[in-house]
């Protein structure tokens, strides 16, 4: 199976939508209020998909989970990634990501004022609000992203969670290999919704 292949990701889409009673029409309707805000920041994104891509093409990619216990990896010559709110407990642990990889739910305003940072940001049905009160506070390179295409400026990597869209998002871009770290695979993580 080549996840990189859109039909592939559509067919898997479409069973997530099916199993979980989701819709793809307000996915849809957050892609497009996506779309409109980095409208005005058309040659910033354009810039972040290209830095994205020289960070994780070829490289060694290490995706940072939510149940990060410890110290917050930084290995030599890989790029980390950081699953939403796993960001801020690398910040707090006084590591900054390369990446983030968000639907807005586990970051606050003052975990987008990273200005080297490229975050990939994630439109869905449920977070509207966020993407339209957020998105325009993102202070380091910007990307942004869907479940469903709604224009070229919103990409379609693949995943449903931040975390595997993380790893998709690496294996998309042709990361060389792409390390999991501080994953529970056993237990869900807690829905995060800071304040701020």
């Amino acid at each position: 199976m080549n996840l990189r292949d859109p039909l592939v990701w559509e067919h898997l889409y479409g069973a997530i939508l099916s199993s979980l009673g989701l819709s793809r029409e307000e996915d849809f309707s957050s892609c497009r209020l996506l779309d409109m805000v980095l409208s005005t920041r058309a040659d910033l994104v354009e810039r972040s998909v290209e830095r994205l891509s020289e960070m994780l093409s070829g490289k060694g990619v290490v995706v940072v989970g939510d149940f990060l216990k410890g110290p917050c990896p930084r290995l030599p010559d890989t790029t980390l990634v950081a699953a939403d709110s796993a960001f801020a407990k690398c910040t707090e642990r006084g590591v900054v990501p390369d990446v983030v990889v968000t639907d807005l739910d586990g970051v606050t305003l003052k975990h987008l004022k990273f200005r080297g940072v490229v975050y990939v940001v994630h439109a869905h049905g449920g977070n509207y609000e966020r993407v339209a009160k957020l998105v325009p506070e993102v202070e380091g390179y910007l990307v942004g992203t869907a479940q469903c295409k709604c224009s070229s400026r919103v990409q379609v990597f693949g995943g449903f969670t931040d975390g595997d869209r993380a790893a998709y998002l690496a294996y998309y871009m042709g990361a060389a290999r792409v390390l999991l770290y501080g994953f529970n695979f056993n237990q869900v993580a807690e829905l995060v919704k800071p304040s701020g």
